[in-house]
């Protein structure tokens, strides 16, 4: 009888974007939809459990006791299934979680739930009425040490040998930057010859006609012929400078960036679980040029306003010492600021570039990803995400033009009542005869000069911290350390021999609470074909990352004939191992570069041998056969025809041991039984062959099965005959999980009724529609309430 109500409460089945609400007591369904009604079923007893059906993609409840039962039953595993996935759910309703909290803080005003029962205060649960699992509290345990800060080194600790660091990543440069300095003193003294001379004119045609008028020995026909030869000079030195320095800015980011890109390629797993992708390229593109441009024409630029401006001064005071000590009293607020303002353009310049990481992240991801967005109808929102970080960086942008106007307008303002005060009062000098007026020309021009030195040091200043910003994210990437070094240790030339994992424990680093091993002991006979299964999350792959060496084991060994790889060289190691993953990789390039990938000196017949051996006869249809270009990650290519070029490509290598992550899951029948048939016939001998597998056709050809549990243990080894004999064995169990389907079975208890099955509810969706058609006008008046409703809520 409870059945039947609950089958005709249950509402039209709803994607993943719809809500879904299973309150204490009642069955409650709820929805944005105008498709889908709000239904209150009459009370049912209070364990009724929501369910993920993977047939529908829709969540409804299933029904595990009956209301008369006496005492709760124990929560079924499907319970903690919907749990995990309804985390996954979460994102895709917008406005699940208001109205969840809307309906409890209407119930928690009332004080009652709508059966009129008294509520109890929920405790240690999330907003989907979910207890957190001992897991959960573990996995918010995050380590993220190996995460590079993101705006490097802080304020405080960015002083002057930071600075010097950085001038010293143009260190290889500095010959042609010493012939770059060469080439600034010499325009440099040019300008400034500029206004002695224009002074020396202005005395001269000041005093009247004189017959023979004289300047520096020369008459004036020679000066001018002279000053024009001494201006050419300058713009040809002015040349030689600017051109040197942007050679050298560019070989200084061409070095940077091979630097980074090698050390951030030798760096551990650990480093990459915790750093992402967007942010190490916009370290690598962004922010070498910001250092490049810093070390080389910042630089110039600097020393040049350093140059003309002591020249200026020098030449101010002996023309007139008193102008000179005015100009001075001008100096200190216009440094102050110029300080002030170095250290709000650094910490904003760190801000912009953390955020330029991560819409590098963004648009590298998604696009990356399109196919899956467009499948979903993502464009709308991913071009609203890019956008909301464009946003924000165009408003840190406005911030950093407002504190640059500032800072150039006030300073702007402050030179220019300088020069009106020098103007008064050198006016007053001429006049009492104590000046002439090309003095207090060339002094004013000297002003002038003065203050764009002071302005190009301030630019400097600015331009100088962003670089250290951008240079302190650079060197905390050069100065890291990878916990595993691929050159250290002893040289593997073979990998044959029995593999064993003796009391291994694991944790991935940045989930350190989260055990993944806890005491794993097998061992693999060396030439020997090995299977391991388990449950989803139980480690499978874990096994190969460990075997490889992405991660050292918390505790415990592993061995390849009796050598502890902790000892291992990686990089030779690594050449004695081929791995061919679930989600093949493919690089843009040829289908020949990418199966010689792990061997770049194959010939061409090792290289057609490798792909027929993998049944890449495929090949023969493509136009340029073996010199096709697979396009970005293999676009080009087809799932089946990406794994068989990844297949090929560690079957290059004539490993001693091949690790097999799902290797032919994208395969067809045909494909993947012409695959095996080569495996097994290539790998009959020295080779050791771990495959991670949950087909039955892979099962059954390996020697040996090593079951995992979701304990971090062995739960059994065996070959496929002695396990799948034994029916209470858990590789029986778990191939009979498989089998069904991936559905969990139905544990029942004797006070339970009969449980909601596929068949019954597909025939409630029928009763439901024949109840529809035959009440057209039914029908009508709910489609104008739901209407209804949707005006109300918009």
């Amino acid at each position: 009888m409870v059945s039947g109500v609950v089958r005709r409460a249950l509402p039209p089945r709803r994607n993943l974007g719809e809500i879904f609400n299973a309150s204490v007591g009642h069955s409650t369904f709820s929805s944005h939809s105008p498709q889908v009604r709000l239904i209150h079923s009459t009370p049912l007893h209070r364990h009724v459990l929501p369910r993920f059906s993977p047939a529908i993609f829709g969540p409804r409840t299933e029904q595990t006791h009956a209301a008369s039962s006496p005492k709760p039953h124990a929560h079924h595993t499907a319970f903690r299934h919907f749990q995990a996935l309804s985390s996954h759910m979460r994102p895709f309703s917008s406005t699940r979680l208001t109205l969840q909290q809307n309906q409890r803080k209407t119930n928690s005003d009332s004080g009652v739930s709508n059966s009129g029962e008294i509520q109890e205060e929920p405790r240690d649960e999330d907003e989907d009425g979910f207890k957190k699992s001992d897991k959960a509290a573990k996995a918010a345990e995050v380590n993220l040490s190996a995460r590079l800060s993101k705006e490097g080194k802080s304020q405080s600790k960015a002083g002057f040998g930071e600075i010097w660091r950085l001038i010293k990543v143009a260190r290889p440069e500095i010959r042609w930057l010493g012939l770059a300095f060469c080439f600034l003193v010499i325009s440099s003294s040019v300008t400034m010859s500029i206004p002695f001379s224009v002074g020396r004119i202005l005395d001269l045609a000041t005093k009247g006609d004189v017959d023979d008028i004289r300047l520096f020995g020369l008459t004036l026909n020679q000066f001018f012929i002279g000053l024009g030869a001494i201006l050419t000079l300058g713009a040809m030195a002015n040349f030689g400078r600017v051109i040197l320095l942007r050679i050298v800015g560019e070989r200084v980011v061409a070095r940077l960036r091979s630097q980074l890109y090698r050390r951030t390629y030798v760096q551990d797993a650990e480093f990459f679980d915790a750093n992402r992708v967007g942010d190490l390229i916009s370290r690598l593109s962004s922010d070498t040029v910001i250092v490049g441009k810093s070390v080389t024409q910042n630089l110039s630029d600097g020393l040049r306003a350093l140059f003309s401006g002591g020249a200026g001064f020098a030449i101010m005071v002996w023309t007139s010492p008193k102008l000179t000590g005015l100009l001075l009293l001008m100096f200190p607020p216009i440094a102050v600021g110029a300080v002030l303002y170095g250290r709000a353009i650094r910490n904003i310049s760190r801000t912009i570039q953390k955020n330029l990481g991560t819409l590098t992240k963004i648009a590298e991801e998604r696009l990356g990803n399109v196919k899956t967005s467009q499948a979903f109808v993502g464009e709308v929102q991913e071009v609203g995400r890019y956008n909301k970080q464009i946003r924000r960086i165009f408003a840190l942008g406005k911030r950093e033009s407002l504190i640059a106007a500032t800072f150039f307008a006030s300073t702007g303002w402050a030179g220019n009542m300088t020069i009106l005060a020098m103007l008064i009062v050198g006016g007053s000098f001429v006049r009492s005869g104590a000046m002439s007026l090309g003095d207090l020309t060339s002094f004013m021009m000297y002003t002038a000069f003065a203050g764009s030195s002071l302005f190009g040091l301030s630019g400097f200043y600015s331009e100088l911290m962003k670089g250290v910003g951008a240079a302190s994210r650079l060197f905390e990437l050069q100065d890291r350390r990878p916990g595993i070094h691929q050159t250290v240790g002893v040289r593997v030339k073979s990998a044959q021999g029995p593999i064993k994992f003796s009391d291994v424990s694991f944790a991935y680093p940045t989930r350190p609470a989260v055990k993944i091993f806890n005491g794993l002991n097998f061992e693999i006979p060396s030439g020997s074909n090995v299977c391991v299964v388990g449950p989803s999350g139980g480690g499978k792959s874990t096994v190969a990352s460990l075997l490889l060496r992405f991660y050292n084991p918390t505790s415990g060994s592993i061995t390849i004939n009796g050598v502890d790889v902790s000892t291992m060289n990686v990089k030779s190691l690594r050449r004695r191992i081929g791995m061919v993953s679930q989600e093949p990789v493919l690089f843009s390039g040829t289908i020949a570069e990418n199966i010689a990938y792990g061997k770049p000196n194959a010939s061409r017949m090792e290289i057609i041998a490798a792909a027929r051996r993998a049944n890449c006869n495929f090949i023969s249809d493509l136009p340029d056969g073996l010199e096709t270009q697979v396009g970005a990650r293999g676009s080009q290519l087809s799932g089946g025809q990406k794994q068989r070029i990844a297949i090929a490509r560690a079957l290059l290598k004539d490993p001693d041991i091949l690790i097999l992550d799902e290797a032919t899951s994208a395969l067809d029948a045909e494909s993947e039984t012409l695959v095996n048939e080569a495996l097994a016939g290539l790998l009959r001998g020295h080779n050791t062959t771990i495959s991670i597998a949950h087909r039955l056709s892979t099962i059954k050809r390996s020697d040996q099965i090593i079951v995992l549990n979701n304990e971090g243990k062995v739960a059994e080894i065996g070959s496929y005959t002695q396990l799948a004999t034994d029916k209470h064995s858990a590789f029986s169990k778990l191939m009979e999980w498989q089998m069904s389907g991936g559905e969990i079975p139905e544990k029942r208890s004797s006070n339970s009724g009969p449980g909601i099955t596929e068949a019954e509810e597909i025939e409630d969706d029928l009763a439901r529609e024949e109840d529809f058609h035959e009440d057209p006008e039914k029908e009508h008046k709910d489609q104008e309430r739901e209407e209804k409703e949707e005006r109300q809520r918009q």
